[in-house]
């Protein structure tokens, strides 16, 4: 790489630090659009700086690369001092789509932190690295611990597979309210007869709140049903005009 190039990237590094957030927005937008996986090593670098701006915007970039040598990088990250680090380098982990990053996205959602909510970023995280995060989530929804099962329900949503049907199906008579009504938002996200089918059965729940937060997936979900059969109609019947 030309030294003019290098001392771009170093000049955009620095300025991720700024004070002004119009400069620091513009750096990041740089690094992310024009040099990418070029600005690697010193984004890498970067990641030590003592500034906890530069720190927090350079890791983000870094998630953006996709490139898997920015996964150590991002992993120590989620241990740094300051909160909002902590927090984008768990969502920057999922933007990689590296699937090493499962296991301590796992263990970052499963530890409660109401102070930063870095167990929120890598629910983010896992859901962003879709179905291959299913089979070390699936068994949370056992977990003896309420939040971790809640947490589950929300990652198995997010990724939409349809392996979690009936494991979450189980969480519809769960003792815990909550846990009701995000089994019952899992499902609908998931979207598919049998999870509209599961839901119409919490209509009945002994808790208002619960039966309520069903009656609402239940209408919404036989919308997108009908509208997704009728779709499929209209794409047979263009299907044989055709013929």
């Amino acid at each position: 790489m030309r030294r003019e190039t290098l001392e771009r990237i170093q000049r955009h590094i620095e300025n991720l630090g700024s004070p002004d957030d119009e400069v620091a927005l513009r750096a990041e937008g740089c690094l992310l659009s024009y040099y990418g996986v070029r600005a690697l090593d010193l984004l890498i670098e970067a990641c030590t700086h003592s500034n906890p701006e530069v720190r927090f915007r350079a890791g983000w970039i870094l998630g953006h690369t996709g490139d898997p040598r920015a996964y150590k990088t991002l992993v120590r990250l989620t241990r740094d001092p300051d909160g909002r680090v902590r927090y984008d380098a768990a969502v920057a982990l999922g933007i990689l789509g590296d699937t090493r990053a499962i296991k301590p996205l796992v263990a970052l959602m499963t530890k409660r932190d109401d102070k930063t909510s870095v167990d929120s970023a890598a629910l983010n995280g896992l859901c962003r690295l879709g179905r291959a995060a299913t089979p070390a989530v699936l068994p949370l929804l056992k977990s003896r611990k309420a939040h971790i099962r809640m947490a589950a329900a929300d990652v198995l949503g997010g990724i939409g597979d349809r392996t979690a049907i009936q494991p979450l199906a189980a969480l519809l008579t769960d003792k815990d309210p909550w846990i009701r009504t995000s089994a019952v938002e899992a499902l609908a996200e998931i979207g598919t007869a049998r999870c509209l089918a599961l839901i119409k059965r919490v209509l009945n729940d002994p808790v208002e709140r619960v039966r309520e937060n069903a009656a609402y997936w239940y209408r919404e979900g036989a919308k997108d049903l009908r509208a997704a059969r009728k779709r499929a109609t209209r794409a047979r019947s263009g299907s044989v005009a055709a013929r």
